[in-house]
């Protein structure tokens, strides 16, 4: 049974989705925010972005149909060209990978070159959360070395780079079907106007490992509501399962985007749909999160692992003192219990006590910084990746990582591209809280899985490249904006009320 959404329901999720980003916007801006942004400086590239992304729009709009012709053509020379121009950068970029980069890339050639990483047990005792990275980058070495190719820094930044393409693509395919051809290009050149996606392919971590997957999910279900058939509709659900099965081992935000598109189904489309498509990804999600505990205990002592294992309290209460961010005596206190029961009931009792000292009033100015961080940074934290010890041309150091002599300009660019974005979703979204029903843009997912990822953020430990797997998101979101603000884009229609 098909169900339609109620204007209500709508206007609740696109106002709310407005207004925190606008609260976003207002605190990354005003008095330089977090980062220490130069007001001026940071206003005029937003400006300048906000141009660019208006001309890109009408440049597609007006040569839409010659462009629909040749998709194909535009869609692998685009892909071509970012995939040489990542490798090219990659290269250039080579360094030897640190901490817990180390702890993905070190242990998997450790695992690939003598059939265990026991050099990195101890880690993935406290961080089983990063082994399912770890596990595949084993695969791709292990792929590599089947192939003759022993570079395992050049076999991981391929890698990379397919997966940023993968990115792209689908991110593309999603725009075509909410926005047409038009949609779809100006996908393409919002990618390319992100001077990030050109030096992604070197930062092999699970930020930039798991982003292909939260809108492969998207693009999975939206080809499934078009299918008639429920065989090929129940392949797409399965496929876009082990997308999220997939991308959640690398990173667990990644699931967040499945759940924004069952609720959206269960809101807009169909109840028998949305439980066949919720109860394939629970059954494929629960399968995978097996066989990866199954594999990190044929290395690990079980019960050993289980006692050094950082539960997830730990995140919730580091999230709750300074700014939220990292901090090492949170780990000191986590660490010293070695009864996992007293140690989470120890826990849960300084939660407690952190929110009880913070009162209201803290907790909010605590949870506008922590906003600040986690979404105020349109450079995605690359520098946490590519910041270790270099062993190739140092040059582009300088203007990429935090303290380089270009690295500020660099950051005001980077980000006003990204403070653009955020302008033309929360436009859209304020404009669909306020309007007629007849009238509002309809496709939800955006909006829902952004809105979960700042709820699951501000909850958590912060940090300024958390949201990154969700960039091409906030580009579908803003491609809404673009196209309702730019006039003549073709609005989805699969949930018409």
């Amino acid at each position: 049974m098909k169900r339609a959404v109620t204007a209500g329901t709508v206007r609740a999720i696109s106002g709310a989705f407005a207004l925190c980003f606008i609260w976003l916007i207002e605190h990354i801006t005003v008095n330089g925010g977090y980062y220490g942004y130069k007001e001026v400086r940071l206003l005029l590239c937003t400006a300048l972005a906000l141009g660019a992304m208006a001309g890109l729009w009408r440049l597609a709009g007006r040569y839409e149909a010659a462009l629909a012709r040749r998709s194909g053509a535009v869609t692998a020379l685009f892909l071509a060209g970012m995939g040489l121009l990542q490798m090219t950068m990659g290269l250039r970029l080579r360094y030897k990978p640190l901490f817990d980069i180390d702890a993905v890339y070190g242990a998997a050639v450790q695992w690939a070159e003598t059939g265990s990483f026991a050099s990195y047990y101890e880690y993935y005792g406290y961080f089983f959360n990063n082994f399912g990275a770890l596990r595949f980058m084993y695969g791709v070495f292990r792929l590599a070395g089947a192939l003759g190719v022993r570079d395992w820094y050049l076999a991981a930044t391929g890698a990379n780079c397919a997966l940023s393409l993968l990115t792209m693509f689908a991110t593309g395919q999603a725009a075509r079907k909410l926005l047409g051809v038009r949609g779809q290009m100006a996908a393409y050149g919002l990618f390319a106007m992100s001077p990030p996606f050109y030096f992604i392919a070197p930062a092999f971590y699970t930020d930039a490992l798991s982003m292909p997957f939260p809108v492969l999910i998207y693009w999975l279900c939206l080809l499934a509501r078009e299918r008639p058939r429920r065989r090929s509709r129940l392949v797409l659900y399965a496929l876009a399962a082990v997308a999220a099965s997939v991308g959640a081992q690398i990173k667990a935000t990644v699931v967040i985007a499945l759940i924004a598109v069952v609720i959206d189904g269960a809101l807009t489309w169909s109840w028998r749909r949305t439980a066949a498509l919720g109860a394939i990804a629970a059954a494929v999600l629960l399968l995978g999160q097996a066989g990866l505990e199954r594999d990190i205990y044929r290395h690990l002592d079980r019960a050993q692992a289980e006692e050094m294992r950082t539960p997830l309290l730990h995140w919730v209460m580091m999230g709750l003192s300074g700014s939220g961010m990292y901090d090492p005596a949170d780990y000191d206190l986590t660490r010293s219990f070695q009864d996992p029961e007293e140690r989470d009931a120890a826990l849960r009792a300084e939660i407690g006590d952190r929110l009880r000292a913070l009162g209201p009033g803290g907790l909010v100015r605590l949870l506008t910084v922590k906003g600040d961080i986690c979404f105020g940074d349109g450079t995605y934290g690359l520098s946490d990746c590519l910041g270790g010890e270099p062993l190739g041309e140092t040059g582009l150091r300088e203007l990429l990582l935090s303290g380089g002599r270009y690295n500020e300009l660099y950051r005001h660019v980077c980000t006003g591209v990204l403070l653009a974005l955020y302008v033309l979703m929360s436009a859209a979204g304020l404009r669909d809280a306020l309007l007629p029903r007849g009238e509002m843009l309809r496709a939800l997912v955006p909006r829902l899985a952004l809105l979960g990822l700042l709820a699951f953020l501000l909850c958590w430990e912060a940090r300024w490249r958390y949201f990154s797997n969700f960039v091409p998101m906030i580009f579908l979101a803003a491609l809404q904006g673009m196209g309702t603000f730019l006039k003549n884009a073709r609005q989805n229609g699969y949930n018409e009320a």
